[in-house]
C-alpha cells in the first residue's frame, strides 16, 4: 500500500470515528439500561466524497451511533453507560433515522444521520470530523448534503426542546369531607415539558379510592396540561390519620441520548432511549372518631337499652341507635358542633333530659362522650285501712297487675304498709282478692301510673266492716227534743207552783 493509500484510510478510519466532546451530563434514575451488547457492522454505500460510513446496531437490533474518534470501532461487544449525551445531539436523533424517515432509503437516512452528528460537533466544539471536500467540494450524487445541514440546524436551534420534565403539586396537601367522600384539591403539574400525558398511582389508599380528572371522569391517565382529584369513600376509611402518597410517572415524547462505552477502549457510541420523568407528593387525611358511651351515673358501668341520636348544629338527624355495654362509634364526620340527646333510658334508669354537646376541629379529631343516667327510685307504698277509722287492717290478700294483666305482686296485708319497687314504665292495678275477717271484700280496683315525672305512690285500700252499726243520729235528735221538752216542763211546773207556796 502507497502513502496516499495509507492516507486515505487513515482518513476513512477517522470519518467512522466520533469526538471524545460529548460530556456526559447527569443521569436520570432508570431512565436508560446500564448495559448494552453490540453486534456487526454494516457496511453503507460512500454517498459523499467517497466517506466510509458503517451502520451500527445492539443486539436487540437498535441503531446506534459513534461518538468518539479516538479508539477503534466497537462490534460484537457489550459498552457500559457512561451518562446522557449531548442535547443537540438528542434532538438530531430524534429527528434523524430511524426515528423519521428522511428519504425512504434507510442506508441513505443512516448515513445522514451519522454524518450530522460529526458535523454538528465540528460546528459547536471546533473538531474536524468532515473536511471541507465532504461539506462543500465533494461529489454528492445523491443530493445527500442539504439534508445533513438541515439536521446539523436542528441539533443547534433545539437542543433545549428536548428537555424532560415532571412535577406535580397541590394547593393544599388535605382533603376535605365531600358528599360521603374525602377529596383533595385539585393536583396538576406545576411543570412539565416534553410529555403529553403522565399515568397516577397511589400509595397507602384505602380500597376504593379513585382518581378523577377534571371531567369526573375517574382514570388515571391524565393529559399533560388537566387538573385531578383523589377521592375515598368515607366508609373505607378506618383510621384518623392518614398519609398517603400520590405519584406521576410519565414518558418522554422525544427519546434522550445515551452514551455508551465498549469495553477494551473501543469508540464510545450514543443510543436513544425513552425517558421517565416521575414526581411524588403526599395527601394527609385526619378524620374523626367519635365514641358515645352510655353509663349508671353512680357506678360508671355501661348500659345497655338506651335509644339515642345525634344531631348536628342546625337540629338534623344524622344517625340514631340502641345502646350496648360497648361505646358506640361513629367515623368521619366533619368539622363542627354536634349534640347526643336521649330519646328513651335504658330500664330503670330516667330519661337523661340534657343534651351534651362536642366540637370536631383540625385539633379535636378523637372525642369520648359519656351520657349516663340515674337510676329510678320507685316506691309504692299499699296500705290496707279501714274505712271508718282509717287504722291499719292485717289479712287482706291484694294482688297488683300490669297493664296487660300479668301479676306483679300478690300479698297479705299487715300493719305496715307493703312496698314495691322496681317497676317499669306503665300503668298498673291494685285488686282485693281476700278481705280481712269481718270486713267485706272492695271491690274497688285503684290504678297508678310509673313514668318520668310519677315515681312514687301512697296508696290507701279501705274496707268496711262486714255488719253495719246503726245510725244514730235521728234518734239523738229525737231524745234531745224531748229531753229539751221534759226539762222545759219541769221549768214551767217549778216556776207556777212556786208562785202558790
Amino acid at each position: 500500500m502507497n502513502s496516499t493509500m495509507k492516507k486515505i484510510a487513515k482518513v476513512f478510519l477517522l470519518m467512522i470515528l466520533c469526538l471524545t466532546t460529548l460530556v456526559p451530563t447527569h443521569l436520570t434514575a432508570n431512565a436508560a439500561a446500564k448495559e448494552i451488547t453490540l453486534g456487526d457492522l454494516e457496511v453503507l454505500p460512500r454517498y459523499i466524497a467517497g466517506v466510509l460510513i458503517d451502520a451500527k446496531k445492539t443486539t436487540s437490533g437498535v441503531y446506534v451511533y459513534c461518538v468518539d474518534s479516538t479508539r477503534p470501532t466497537a462490534k460484537n461487544t457489550t459498552a457500559t453507560l457512561v451518562g446522557e449525551a449531548n442535547a443537540g445531539v438528542t434532538a438530531i436523533l430524534n429527528n434523524g433515522y430511524p426515528y423519521k424517515s428522511i428519504t425512504g432509503d434507510k442506508a441513505k437516512d443512516y448515513y445522514i444521520t451519522q454524518a450530522a452528528v460529526w458535523w454538528y460537533l465540528d460546528d459547536v466544539t471546533g473538531t474536524s470530523n468532515l473536511g471541507t471536500q465532504f461539506k462543500v467540494t465533494g461529489e454528492d450524487a445523491q443530493n445527500l448534503r442539504p439534508y445533513i445541514i438541515n439536521l446539523v440546524n436542528i441539533g443547534k436551534q433545539g437542543s433545549n426542546s428536548y428537555t424532560t420534565a415532571l412535577t406535580i403539586g397541590t394547593t393544599d396537601s388535605n382533603m376535605t369531607l365531600e358528599n360521603g367522600y374525602y377529596v383533595s384539591k385539585a393536583i396538576k403539574a406545576t411543570s412539565i415539558s416534553n410529555i403529553n400525558s403522565y399515568t397516577v398511582t397511589l400509595k397507602n389508599a384505602p380500597s376504593g379510592t379513585e382518581i378523577i380528572n377534571s371531567n369526573g371522569e375517574q382514570t388515571n391517565q391524565i393529559s399533560a396540561n388537566d387538573s385531578f382529584y383523589v377521592r375515598i369513600p368515607v366508609s373505607k376509611v378506618t383510621t384518623t390519620s392518614l398519609t398517603m402518597s400520590v405519584t406521576a410517572t410519565g414518558k418522554s415524547i422525544f427519546k434522550k441520548a445515551y452514551v455508551y462505552r465498549p469495553v477494551n477502549d473501543m469508540q464510545d457510541v450514543a443510543v436513544l432511549e425513552e425517558e421517565v420523568k416521575s414526581s411524588t407528593i403526599d395527601l394527609t387525611l385526619a378524620t374523626s372518631k367519635v365514641t358515645i358511651v352510655k353509663v349508671d351515673s353512680k357506678t360508671g358501668l355501661a348500659l345497655a337499652g338506651a335509644k339515642l341520636v345525634l344531631k348536628d348544629s342546625t337540629g338534623k338527624a344524622i344517625t340514631s341507635w340502641t345502646s350496648t355495654v360497648n361505646g358506640h362509634v361513629i367515623r368521619n364526620l366533619a368539622d363542627g358542633t354536634y349534640t347526643v340527646e336521649e330519646l328513651s333510658a335504658p330500664k330503670g334508669y330516667k330519661l337523661n333530659k340534657t343534651p351534651i354537646k362536642f366540637t370536631i376541629d383540625a385539633n379535636n379529631k378523637e372525642i369520648k362522650v359519656k351520657v349516663s343516667n340515674e337510676p329510678k327510685q320507685v316506691i309504692v307504698n299499699i296500705t290496707k285501712i279501714d274505712a271508718s277509722t282509717n287504722n291499719p287492717l292485717s289479712g287482706a290478700v291484694l294482688v297488683v297487675r300490669d297493664e296487660s294483666g300479668n301479676v306483679i305482686a300478690r300479698f297479705t296485708t299487715t300493719e305496715n304498709s307493703y312496698v314495691l319497687t322496681d317497676l317499669a314504665d306503665g300503668t298498673y292495678t291494685v285488686e282485693e282478692e281476700q278481705a280481712p275477717a269481718g270486713y267485706k271484700v272492695s271491690g274497688e280496683k285503684i290504678s297508678f301510673t310509673i313514668d318520668e315525672d310519677h315515681l312514687s305512690y301512697q296508696i290507701m285500700f279501705e274496707n268496711y266492716p262486714e255488719f253495719e252499726v246503726p245510725n244514730t243520729s235521728s234518734s239523738s235528735m229525737l231524745f234531745s227534743l224531748l229531753g229539751i221538752a221534759i226539762i222545759g216542763l219541769g221549768i214551767r211546773f217549778v216556776y207556777k207552783h212556786g208562785q202558790n207556796v
